[in-house]
């Protein structure tokens, strides 16, 4: 058996905890299948307030309470809760980051009442992308790998590949995106973009003068590798790719891994699989 390796599986959503769609249905269950291959694998979701604290057994971790997650030309604080993905045989460690203004409301992205996402969704998951980094810092735990899931995630590959770059706790790790579709409202405007920190031209077509922060072309950039599930996944990113996208997924066209599979839990053992593959080829590259 393969050395063990350690994961961070970052998602916006997943079951049982909350979910809207597939991202909810996979990330919960991947890590559970990960985990029972050996491996240490942690999930990381922003704590909504939809989320039953109770029911879940989610309890407030006191060391990792009052995170500065820096925003803008400011800070923010986040703490952490835990609770776990039960499954047959394994246990998979979950953290939740919590922020009462950006995640105490109902609805995921959008307000259920007007059905309009909310406005300030790029402050929500610029913070979720800085405080899942700042938070690995306070834990002491250094991952080989962050799988990164849709654009909510897209920009944590970016800031490890600039804000944090010079970070040695961060020097070693390697990043996986997973896109679930390219028809997302992950663009945001000038001002977005200064909110998160990130140094001008991180962004193709995004350089001085440019006038939007994209979640998912930071991803697409940045991630070490970026992957899909499904053939329609796979048509979309690699033979016709819309508008301004297209030069971005012809210069990643190697670092992208279609994963194919059939429908139900066979299938999604197919995934686990090849995704563990993944996360062995990127840490037998560090060094």
């Amino acid at each position: 058996m393969p050395k063990p390796i350690g994961i961070l599986f970052v998602a916006s959503e997943a079951e049982p905890f909350i979910k809207t769609g597939s991202i909810g249905d996979l990330a919960g269950s991947l890590p559970k299948m990960v985990k029972s291959m050996g491996h240490d694998i942690r999930v990381m979701l922003p704590n909504y307030s939809a989320i039953n604290n109770r029911r879940f057994q989610i309890h407030n971790l006191l060391r990792m309470k009052d995170i500065e997650v820096p925003i803008a030309d400011d800070s923010l604080r986040a703490d952490i809760r835990s609770s776990y993905l039960n499954g047959d045989n394994y246990k998979v460690l979950v953290y939740f980051l919590a922020n009462d203004r950006y995640f105490n409301r109902a609805g995921l992205y959008f307000d259920p009442d007007t059905k309009k996402y909310f406005p300030d969704n790029d402050e929500r998951f610029i913070f979720f992308c800085r405080g899942v980094l700042e938070t690995l810092k306070r834990l002491q735990w250094q991952p080989d790998i962050i799988h990164c899931n849709d654009w909510q995630c897209g920009l944590i590959p970016a800031y490890l590949k600039s804000l944090y770059k010079n970070d040695p706790y961060f020097r070693n790790m390697k990043t996986v995106f997973t896109v679930f579709s390219l028809a997302s409202h992950a663009s945001f405007s000038k001002s977005s973009y200064e909110k998160s920190g990130l140094p001008s031209g991180m962004i193709p077509e995004n350089g001085v003068g440019a006038d939007r922060l994209n979640f998912l072309k930071a991803g697409l950039a940045h991630a070490d590798i970026v992957t899909t599930f499904g053939n329609k996944a796979e048509r979309g990113l690699l033979t016709s790719p819309p508008g301004d996208l297209e030069k971005i997924l012809h210069a990643r066209k190697s670092s992208i891994v279609a994963i194919n599979s059939e429908p139900g839990l066979t299938g999604q053992s197919t995934i686990a699989q090849k995704l563990v593959d993944i996360y062995l080829g990127l840490t037998k590259s560090i060094g």
